[in-house]
């Protein structure tokens, strides 16, 4: 009774954290801009006086959304580019500072940026002896070349990790989206899907019948 209880307990838990924290911030951010924006969009001539609250919120909400957006379109030319790297600078030579704004920095660059670009698509190789296996990520891809640039993250922290360089005959591509990956990473395997499981069973056996294609004989050996 004890143990099923307990397997309930945490099944149920599994379930609530993710909505909880992800309602917990959504209120935070209401919360925020509606003490910090709101009183602003209040002081426009005739708001204050013809809508309600909520709506001077979502008002907030639209301003904070196009300030952010003008941000990004400052970051993108020269003077905001040298602007914002003037301020990282700066923050690295805070002893204390520059640690968490790394941390953020580099989870940010992972989660937020264009993966498109960032990652192109997840691999399956030969690592770090044969016979083993890692997921990684395509950040380099040219038909031309005989090596691929890919990144293995380290589990439970995808922002680090190694770039390695294999060869193109000897990775495989896995049928999964990054975003996927990333969780499956995170975890450590533990959200595994049964599909998943069977892609990479059968592109790891793929990639072991090829090693042994290629493996030298006894006579080569005795040679």
């Amino acid at each position: 009774m004890l143990s099923f209880l307990r397997r309930h307990f945490l099944t149920g838990l599994l379930a609530i954290t993710p909505l909880a924290i992800t309602s917990w911030i959504l209120w935070r951010m209401y919360y925020l801009v509606s003490e910090w924006v709101q009183p602003w969009v209040q002081k426009v001539p005739g708001l204050g006086e013809t809508y309600p609250e909520f709506v001077l919120t979502m008002m907030g909400f639209t301003v904070f959304a196009l300030a952010i957006i003008i941000v990004g379109m400052f970051t993108r030319n020269l003077i905001g580019m040298a602007f914002f790297g003037l301020v990282e600078r700066f923050f690295a030579r805070i002893p204390v500072v520059k640690s968490l704004f790394s941390a953020i920095k580099q989870l940010s660059e992972v989660f937020l940026q264009d993966r498109r670009t960032a990652f192109q698509k997840v691999v399956l190789f030969q690592y770090p002896r044969q016979g083993l296996f890692s997921i990684g990520f395509v950040t380099r891809d040219e038909t031309d070349e005989l090596l691929v640039n890919v990144f293995l993250p380290t589990t439970p922290n995808p922002t680090s990790g190694y770039l390695l360089l294999v060869p193109r005959e000897d990775v495989r591509v896995l049928d999964i989206p990054v975003e996927e990956a990333i969780k499956l990473i995170v975890s450590g395997g533990a959200i595994m899907t049964r599909q998943q499981a069977q892609s990479m069973g059968v592109k790891a056996l793929d990639l072991r019948e090829k090693a042994t294609a290629y493996e030298p004989g006894e006579d080569a050996e005795s040679d």
